[in-house]
């Protein structure tokens, strides 16, 4: 298996085939947005390919803010054909390498509890515990992003996981992507529970 980087021409072949077919109409950005930013070097696209017959396998789409020193994880997925043999652990483990001066990775995983059924509470649950598996941190960095509510999870790869220093870097992402006016009516941040860490929050005066 090899993992490469996306030209923006596979960035737009992979959204038509695979991202508008694996993620909802409501939480996928255009790709007009996703290429604004590719062209200003604040999104990095990466796909997981077979290495002998080049098909892929499983993609990540990541945003970074335009001060920050860490990656969101956007969208990820394993293609619909590959689901279920490991392909998006393969990527998600073989990113560290791949981006090895990036201090973290971020990823937002809705908040287990919240789900409306036992059912999506497990189904939340083991999203979460995937995340584990592959390295990543379980912070104690709460967001309520366009009403959803989300715990964040961290992939260290240059800085160790503090929640302080996740919280601002999560803030600075949402002020890159988002108008001013849309950061503050749409995004809540905070610091809750046993963290070593002072409480925090992001607001729109921060």
């Amino acid at each position: 298996m090899i993992i490469k980087q996306l030209s923006i021409h596979e960035i737009s072949e992979v959204y038509h085939h695979h991202l508008k077919c694996d993620f909802p109409d409501n939480e996928r950005k255009p790709l007009f947005v996703i290429k604004n930013l590719y062209k200003r070097n604040l999104y990095l696209c990466y796909g997981l390919f077979d290495d002998s017959n080049e098909s892929l396998k499983a993609y990540a789409f990541l945003a970074r803010g335009e001060q920050g020193t860490c990656l969101l994880l956007d969208y990820f997925a394993a293609v619909a054909d590959a689901r279920g043999r490991g392909y998006g652990s393969r990527l998600l483990q073989g990113l560290s390498s791949e981006l090895p001066a990036t201090a973290g990775i971020l990823a937002e995983v809705e908040h287990a509890a919240d789900g409306k059924d036992a059912a999506e509470r497990e189904t939340r649950q083991r999203r979460i515990d995937f995340y584990g598996r592959n390295g990543f941190v379980h912070s104690h960095v709460n967001g309520v992003i366009f009403g959803v509510h989300y715990d964040i999870v961290y992939l260290p790869i240059q800085k160790p996981a503090d929640d302080t220093f996740i919280l601002g870097e999560l803030a600075e992402l949402y002020r890159t992507m988002l108008p001013q006016f849309m950061f503050e009516v749409n995004v809540h941040l905070e610091i809750h529970g046993d963290s070593a860490d002072s409480p925090a929050k992001v607001t729109s005066d921060v």
